[in-house]
This record gives C-alpha cells, sequence and structure tokens, in this order.
C-alpha cells in the first residue's frame, strides 16, 4: 500500500520525499511476508516427538496477523495517516482506489488457488477485509480504537456461537472442514458455501480477521514517525503478547485440555499438545477452556490478544530501529514495499516444486534451502526495489488501476 507521510511527523524518521513511505512500516510487512514463507516450507512439529519446531514456535499464526494488521496500517497511512482522512472529495477518492485494489486482490487470490500449493493462501480474504475497511476510512483514532477494542474482545464470543451452531445444524460438521482450502473461481458457484468458508471455516475466518485490519487503522492513525509512538507500541504489544501466552501456556499444563482432546481425537497426548501450539489441530469449541488456549488461527480470546500483541510489538520495533540502520535495512524495507508480487511469486514457485501430490520435492535440495532460498530471492527483489525506486509488478498495476478509475486525486 502506498504510505503518505503524516502531517507533523518528526523530520529525522519521517518518509522520505522520494518515496513517501515509513520505512519501519515496509520492514515490518518484510517480516511478516518472510515468516509466512517460512512456515510454507519447514514442518512446524517434529514429525518424530510431535513437539513444536523452532519455526512452529515463532511463525505460526503470527506474520499472518501481522500482515493483516499492517493491511489496516495501509489503509489509515493511504487515507490521510494522523492527518485525517480529509475532505469529503478526498474519502470518496480513497474509497474508490481501495475498492478497485481490493477487487483485484480478489481476482489474485482466485486465480492462484489453483496452484499446487498445500498454502492456505490469505489474498480472497484480504481483498475482502479491504472492501470490509471501506465506510471506515474516514474515522478518526479514538473511533477506530473503540471499533478494534470491541471486535477483539467480542470476535470470538460470536465465533464460538456461529460455529457451534453450524455444528448443530450441518450434518458432518467437523472442526477441520475445509480449513486448507483456498478459494477459488469454482466457488463463485457455491456462494453460500464460500461465504461459510470466509466468515468460518476457513484459515482466516472474517469473523475473527476484522480485529486486526481495524487495529492497525487504528494504530495508522498515530504519529508513527515519533519515537515516543514506537515505543509504546512495542511496549503495549509486548505486555499483551507475553500475559496472553502465558495463559495459553498455564492452561496446557494445568488442566485436562490435552488428555480429553487426545481421548477423542485418537492421538498421542504429546502430539496434541504440539498441535495445540502451532494451530493444526483446532480445540473442540464446546469447551469453556478454548477462550484460554492461545492456539494459532484457531480465535480464541488469547490467541487474538497474543497475535495482536506480536504485531505491535514488532511493528514498534521495526519503527525504532529501521532508520537507524540506513542502507543496511534497504533489502528488507524493499520486500516490504512489495508484499503483493512477492506473495504471488513465492506462491508459483511452491507450485512448481512440489509433486503432484502436494509435497515438496527434496530429493536434491531440502526445505531448509528451499526456505533460504525464497528469503534469498526476496531480499533481492527488495535491493532491486530500492534501487530502481519503482513499485513491484502488481502494485503497479493495482495502483494504476485505482487511479485509472478513482480519477485525479483531489488536494
Amino acid at each position: 500500500m502506498d504510505s503518505p507521510s503524516t502531517a507533523g511527523a518528526s523530520p529525522r524518521r519521517g518518509p522520505t520525499r522520494r518515496t513517501s513511505r515509513i520505512s519501519g512500516v515496509d520492514a515490518a510487512r518484510c517480516l511478516a511476508l518472510l515468516g509466512m514463507m517460512t512456515v510454507h516450507v519447514i514442518s512446524t512439529t517434529d514429525e518424530f516427538t510431535g513437539d513444536p519446531t523452532l519455526a512452529g514456535w515463532l511463525f505460526t499464526g503470527r506474520p499472518s496477523a501481522l500482515f493483516a494488521l499492517l493491511a489496516g496500517v495501509g489503509l489509515a497511512l493511504l487515507s490521510g495517516g494522523a492527518a485525517g482522512a480529509g475532505s469529503r472529495e478526498r474519502v470518496v477518492w480513497n474509497r474508490k482506489v481501495v475498492a478497485v485494489r481490493a477487487l483485484l486482490i480478489l481476482v489474485v487470490g482466485l486465480a492462484v488457488a489453483a496452484l499446487e500449493t498445500s498454502v492456505a493462501i490469505i489474498l480472497v480474504h484480504y481483498g475482502v477485509l479491504f472492501l470490509l475497511a471501506l465506510p471506515f476510512l474516514s474515522l478518526g483514532v479514538k473511533p477506530l480504537l473503540g471499533l478494534a477494542a470491541g471486535w477483539v474482545l467480542l470476535a470470538p464470543l460470536a465465533f464460538r456461537w456461529v460455529y457451534t451452531g453450524l455444528a448443530e445444524d450441518i450434518e458432518g460438521f467437523a472442526v477441520t472442514w475445509r480449513l486448507w482450502h483456498s478459494p477459488g473461481f469454482a466457488d463463485l458457484l457455491q456462494p453460500e458455501l464460500l461465504a461459510m468458508d470466509l466468515a468460518v471455516t476457513g484459515y482466516y475466518p472474517l469473523l475473527i480477521w476484522p480485529a486486526y485490519l481495524f487495529t492497525g487503522m487504528a494504530v495508522g492513525r498515530l504519529r508513527l514517525t515519533e519515537t515516543a509512538v514506537a515505543v509504546r507500541l512495542a511496549v503495549v504489544g509486548a505486555l499483551l503478547a507475553a500475559s496472553s501466552w502465558l495463559v495459553g501456556q498455564l492452561t496446557l499444563v494445568t488442566s485436562e485440555v490435552v488428555s480429553d482432546l487426545a481421548r477423542t481425537s485418537g492421538l498421542p497426548e504429546p502430539e496434541v499438545r504440539g498441535e495445540l501450539q502451532t494451530g493444526t489441530l483446532l480445540p473442540i469449541i464446546e469447551d469453556d477452556r478454548w477462550f484460554l488456549l492461545a492456539t494459532p488461527h484457531s480465535g480464541t480470546s488469547m490467541d487474538v490478544l497474543h497475535t495482536v500483541g506480536t504485531s505491535l510489538l514488532v511493528l514498534g520495533v521495526c519503527l525504532l530501529v529501521t532508520d537507524r540502520l540506513g542502507r543496511l535495512a534497504a533489502p528488507v524495507v524493499g520486500a516490504g514495499a512489495m508484499p503483493l508480487t512477492l506473495y504471488v511469486g513465492h506462491l508459483v514457485v511452491l507450485h512448481l516444486w512440489r509433486d503432484e501430490g502436494g509435497l515438496l520435492h527434496t530429493d536434491a535440495i531440502g526445505s531448509t534451502e528451499i526456505m533460504v532460498s525464497l528469503v534469498l530471492a526476496a531480499l533481492a527483489g527488495g535491493t532491486l526495489q530500492q534501487l530502481l525506486g519503482r513499485r513491484g509488478p502488481l502494485e503497479a498495476v493495482t495502483h494504476a488501476a485505482g487511479v485509472g478509475v478513482a480519477g485525479r486525486r483531489p488536494q
């Protein structure tokens, strides 16, 4: 997303005149991309012990939540940042630009779903989130904070209520039903099923994920170029992340939730414990202990609080250190400035690298080497972007289409 500078920002850490972007936001977006790429290649649980791997501990759930939160930050920056959304004409113009970009992202997401990637692709959900944001682009920081807080607190309750209702009404409705499904063009012929998949049963349920979007929009209305704001984001994020993680771990250790799930699923307890920590096996949500688990992608209260916290922490740290690193941060900043191009690019690479069964070809090169290759390619692309000072290919298309439809930007 284009990120216009915010009014009254500190000149030391403000966006450059040439790029009009906040480098710390781009750096955080790059880390989100690299984290998602990692778990798309590296196993998140040990195949022998069932324990989480290092990638599982660090990158399940957190990068995609950060990606969504930064989408909200980008929308807020595009619509005026800390200076506000501006005149009615400017708000209308912003909504047209965002709507066109959202529709193009939706189309791209539907198209890449045809690839054999074994990845729960986020793009269709991402596009829908952009459309959901349209009525709120004119709001200031306080209304957005209220909206974000309400969604964070109430969405897990609504999600469980809807999910349990569907489980009672639909025969054979299972916890993992369509969980890994990435919506494609064929799903447009089944709109009711597609809507259910997007809102409830998919990997990024839209009953939950606006919590990240609205939090990001509220953050984007702050003066992100000021050091004090970055410090507060990092501190608040660290407190949220640590406290919610501690509650989740204590629930696993002190309750019988693991043994109960092992009994109902037929899996060994170590495997259940590992899955609950990496998000592949969702707990039975009729159990009230579900709210206290910090299981990634589960939509529990602790999961949402934890991933909001880690996202704020990463963003705050990136805002603090990126400009201080200067040119050393250029590859990371550049990669974060072209997220759609790199995300789609890595899906194409995974498609070419996988066999018909969806498994990575690791005869000549291992999963770690594939992951390192993807990371290096992303950083190389970021370096090139910084040298040329141009948008990524897909970013250029969505920008041109949005501006072409919206017309000249009001002053």
